[in-house]
């Protein structure tokens, strides 16, 4: 056996410079953060709103599943086809909107209902966030197939990444202030209201309503024209399209 540098590894390299840091799951049980669990039962069972999820998620142990592909592949001694090597890597989805998604989970029992073959690797959710905007998914999927699915958007995805604060659109005083300045010349315009049309943060809506109360008897030409104006301002609002990820728009007879 030949001997090397004990200042260096078997491959040459110094030891010098280099450091260890402790790893911060290594005792992980694989069970759901209980602050993040805690919040997601209350958001299923409450009139509670998506931001305390989206606080309790920055700061939760969640789990990223990796999932084996085959590298390479050829033909063995006997003439079968085997596989000569595999790669673990992280997978996408397609959301029902047509977006991407990275699925991710709260414990080791919801990966495994999901995907029994995925492997756990345990990062909290602020990296999570701030990996799924750099590689461009638009949306996270948390648990998919559980009870406690629950899917965080484009903008709640930037904050978390950021280290900001976030609330839903429909609460938020600046979408509520830009709405109010992009309907304030159009005369027909009564009044307005922002509802939350996914409440169950399931992708099954637009993440925000607006819904305009009108001056009676408008013609569908006139509803038209309202709509692809107060459509037109809106977008050109950085900070809106910020804000919302997607919107709809009602039109109602003011009373």
């Amino acid at each position: 056996m030949s001997e090397h540098d004990k200042f260096t590894d078997s491959a040459g390299v110094p030891w010098e410079g280099r450091s260890f840091h402790e790893n911060p799951f290594s005792s992980d049980t694989g069970e759901a953060d209980p602050e993040l669990l805690r919040a997601l039962l209350e958001f299923k069972t409450s009139s509670s709103n998506q931001s305390e999820v989206v606080m309790a998620f920055a700061n939760a142990r969640v789990l990223i599943p990796l999932i084996a592909t085959l590298g390479e592949s050829g033909e063995g001694a006997h003439g079968h086809q085997v596989d000569k090597s595999a790669e673990l890597s992280i997978v996408s989805v397609r959301t029902p909107d047509n977006q991407n998604g990275l699925p991710i989970f709260t414990s080791v029992e919801s990966m495994s209902r999901w995907n029994p073959k995925a492997r756990p690797v345990p990062n909290n959710g602020r990296t999570v966030a701030l990996a799924a905007v750099s590689e461009g998914n638009t949306r996270v999927v948390l648990d998919p197939g559980s009870e406690t699915e629950f899917v965080f958007r484009r903008p709640a995805l930037e904050a978390i990444a950021q280290g900001f604060s976030w609330s839903v659109p429909n609460l938020n005083t600046e979408v509520i202030e830009i709405v109010d300045s992009a309907l304030a010349n159009i005369a027909e315009v009564r009044n307005f209201t922002l509802l939350n049309a996914d409440p169950s943060a399931k992708l099954l809506g637009h993440e925000l309503e607006v819904v305009i109360y009108l001056a009676a008897d408008l013609d569908k030409t006139r509803l038209g024209e309202i709509q692809k104006e107060f459509l037109q301002e809106i977008s050109t609002s950085k900070r809106f399209v910020e804000l919302v990820d997607s919107v709809g728009l009602k039109f109602l007879p003011a009373s």
